[in-house]
């Protein structure tokens, strides 16, 4: 188990949370931390509905999901050093930095067998659900949040808010937008209150699951809330009115 960082541990932009008293810091996550994660992350996704979707067999769901997670971060997420966790592995945000969301072709052949034992015989379903979604994802050079799950007895428990808060913060001192998908419509708010912006639906071939993308502009140094002296908890950014920016 990786030991709780200290306050003289953290770097700038580093998200924290306190929970129940006891303070939860996000960190950069390692090799080591794969199999922790791939566990957390099967859990957080299990109601999922576009898991639920692409894995229909429930009896199968949980190896099928936790060999898909593994693979994403072996192969993309964990060689950018941009996945973020919390000492006792509660949660994971997998981000993708500007230019870098998109699997190279290259990896996508290496990992084809690894991608066809995750899905079996609904390969092709999933092929075309990540064509459909990828071909409505934005060009504008962002920040992207792949995957952001938190461990279902830790969830509402303000984790997930540390875990993207590191790169929230990078992206605001650097001017950067932030782009992601939400797989439920029950968390549009929560990303609402980070700054995100609804930008419309993207909805799965052949009555698939609807995703809705959101956009996060980044938030100038003046228009931020200050963090009071002695406080741990960043503050929801307040965002300069902005035109939406649509979905290609």
């Amino acid at each position: 188990m990786r030991r709780r960082p200290s306050s003289a541990d953290r770097q700038p932009g580093a998200g924290w949370a306190t929970i129940g008293g006891v303070e939860t810091t996000a960190v950069l996550a390692g090799g080591t931390d794969v199999e922790s994660l791939q566990d957390v992350l099967q859990a957080a996704f299990w109601d999922d509905p576009v898991m639920t979707w692409l894995f229909p067999d429930d009896s199968g769901r949980s190896r099928r999901s936790a060999r898909l997670f593994k693979l994403l971060l072996e192969r993309h997420y964990l060689p950018m050093h941009t996945v973020w966790t919390t000492s006792e592995a509660a949660g994971a945000a997998l981000w993708a930095p500007p230019e870098h969301w998109k699997i190279p072709t290259v990896d996508i052949v290496r990992s084809l067998p690894e991608f066809v034992a995750s899905f079996g015989r609904w390969t092709p379903r999933a092929l075309r659900f990540l064509d459909c979604v990828d071909r409505q994802h934005p060009a504008e050079p962002h920040w992207y949040l792949g995957v952001l799950g938190t461990n279902p007895p830790e969830q509402g428990r303000g984790v997930g808010s540390a875990l993207i808060a590191p790169v929230l913060e990078r992206c605001d001192r650097e001017g950067v937008p932030a782009y992601l998908e939400s797989s439920k419509e029950s968390n549009i708010a929560f990303y609402a209150r980070h700054g995100f912006e609804l930008t419309g639906e993207i909805r799965a071939p052949h009555g698939g699951p609807v995703l809705y993308p959101m956009w996060r502009p980044p938030v100038p140094d003046r228009d931020r809330p200050q963090r009071s002296a002695g406080s741990r908890s960043a503050p929801s950014p307040t965002r300069p009115e902005r035109r939406v920016r649509p979905t290609t």
